[in-house]
C-alpha cells in the first residue's frame, strides 16, 4: 500500500544505482518530443533512461490497448501447462494460503511490471530498473557477462544484458520459483528461463517482449509484447508497501504468506473432473438458463443449466479465477441465459466443463 509521498530526486537515485551523472537524460525542465529519435549513450546504444508507464498486466492472456498508448498482446487461453503446471494454476488461492506480493515480498520482474510508474537510468555497462511498486529495484550489467556461479535462487532470479544490434537483451534464471507472472497467478517454477527484450524506436516508447521458457509448467514457450510510453511529467514515489499491510496481515485481513505451499497434485480438481477426463475432441456449445448455482460446496464452481430439455452440470473455474475474473455468485444467477462453450465428460453424459462461460455479451475465460 502506497503512503508517505516523497519525490525521488536525481542525486540519491543514481547513488543507488551506481550509475554517472551523465545517465540523466530525463530533465524535468525540458519539453520532451515523443516522435524525436531516441537518445543514445556514449557507447552508441539506446539510452532507455526515462519514466515510464506501463499496462496493467494482472493476466498474461489478455490483450489491451489504453488510451495512453500503452498496450498488451498477451499469450491466449488455454495456455499450454504441464499437469504439474496445471495443478498449480488450479491450486493458487490468495485467500486461503496468502499471497507473496500481500506479504510485501519481492514481486519479481513480470509482476513488477504494473501500472506503478517505473524509471529507468543507464550508462554504457549497466541499467538499473526502480520499480514504484514496493521501492523495488533490479541493476543488470549489459555487457555480455555469463550468469553467476553459487548464487542462491531468488526472486529476480540471476540476470544478464547483451546488446543484439540496438535491441536490449536481458536473460533470467535461477528463480525461487515462488513468484507469478501476474496477480491472477499464473505459476513460473525454478526452471524458468525469462528472455526479455527492449527496443526504442523513438523518444516516447519502449517495445518490450518476453519469453518464458520453462518445462516444467508449460509444453512450450510463452510471451507476449507490451508498450511502455514515457511519462516526463512524473517521478516515482516511496512505496511503504509493510507500512500499510502490516496492520491487516497481523489481523488477518490480509492472510500471510509463510512460504510456499506447493504441491505436485491438484487439490481443486478429483481425477474425474480434470481436463484429461473430458473430451477436447467433441467441443460443444450450448445456450440454456440457470438454475441453480453452487460456489460453496467445493472449490471451484458448479451451474445446472437447462438447455435443449435437458438438466446439465456445468463445472466452473476455481473459485478464486472466477471471483477474479468477475463471474461471482451474485452475478450468475438463476434465471438467467449463458452461452457455454465447452467439452463433455468421458464418464457422465450430463456433465460439461466450461471453456467460456458468456453472460449478456461478456465472454469469461475458465481456463
Amino acid at each position: 500500500m502506497k503512503t508517505h509521498v516523497s519525490i525521488v530526486t536525481a542525486a540519491w537515485v543514481l547513488a543507488l544505482a551506481g550509475l554517472p551523472s551523465q545517465a540523466w537524460t530525463q530533465s524535468l525542465l525540458v519539453e520532451v518530443d515523443m516522435d524525436a529519435p531516441a537518445p543514445r549513450l556514449s557507447n552508441g546504444r539506446p539510452d532507455f533512461s526515462g519514466v515510464w508507464a506501463r499496462p496493467g498486466a494482472q493476466d498474461l492472456t489478455r490483450s489491451v490497448a489504453n488510451d495512453n498508448g500503452t498496450s498488451i498482446a498477451g499469450e491466449p487461453n488455454p495456455l499450454p501447462f504441464t499437469p504439474w503446471g496445471q495443478a498449480q494454476w488450479d491450486n493458487y488461492d490468495a485467500n486461503r494460503f496468502g499471497d507473496y506480493a500481500g506479504s510485501c515480498m519481492p514481486f519479481g520482474w513480470m509482476r513488477s511490471f504494473t501500472p506503478h510508474p517505473m524509471q529507468i537510468l543507464q550508462n554504457d555497462e549497466y541499467i538499473a530498473f526502480l520499480f514504484e511498486q514496493s521501492t523495488m529495484f533490479q541493476v543488470v550489467n549489459t555487457e555480455g557477462l555469463p550468469h553467476r556461479d553459487g548464487w542462491p535462487p531468488t526472486w529476480f532470479g540471476d540476470s544478464r544484458g547483451r546488446w543484439d544490434g540496438d535491441t536490449l537483451v536481458i536473460d533470467a534464471v535461477n528463480f525461487n520459483g515462488w513468484t507469478k507472472l501476474g496477480t491472477i497467478g499464473h505459476p513460473v517454477s525454478d526452471e524458468g528461463r525469462l528472455t526479455m527484450t527492449f527496443e526504442r524506436p523513438d523518444m516516447g516508447r519502449i517495445l518490450f517482449t518476453w519469453t518464458l521458457d520453462d518445462p516444467k509448467t508449460y509444453t512450450r514457450p510463452i510471451g507476449g509484447e507490451r508498450v511502455f510510453v514515457l511519462t516526463p511529467d512524473i517521478e516515482i514515489m516511496e512505496y511503504a508497501c509493510m507500512e500499510g499491510n502490516l496492520a491487516a496481515l497481523i489481523s488477518g485481513t490480509i492472510t500471510p504468506w509463510l512460504g510456499p505451499t506447493d504441491v505436485d497434485e491438484n487439490r481443486v480438481y478429483p481425477p474425474e473432473r480434470q481436463w484429461d477426463a473430458y473430451d477436447e475432441a467433441a467441443r460443444i456449445e450450448l445456450r440454456g438458463v440457470v438454475r441453480e448455482v453452487n460456489y460453496q460446496d467445493a472449490p471451484y464452481g458448479v451451474a445446472r443449466v437447462e438447455a435443449d430439455g435437458r438438466l446439465l452440470t456445468i463445472i466452473l473455474a476455481p473459485v478464486p479465477r472466477l471471483n477474479f475474473r468477475r463471474l461471482t455468485e451474485d452475478v450468475l444467477r438463476p434465471g438467467l441465459t449463458i452461452d457455454v462453450q465447452g467439452v463433455p465428460s468421458r464418464s457422465a453424459d450430463d456433465e460439461i466443463r466450461a471453456e467460456i462461460v458468456t453472460l449478456d455479451g461478456e465472454a469469461v475465460d475458465m481456463r
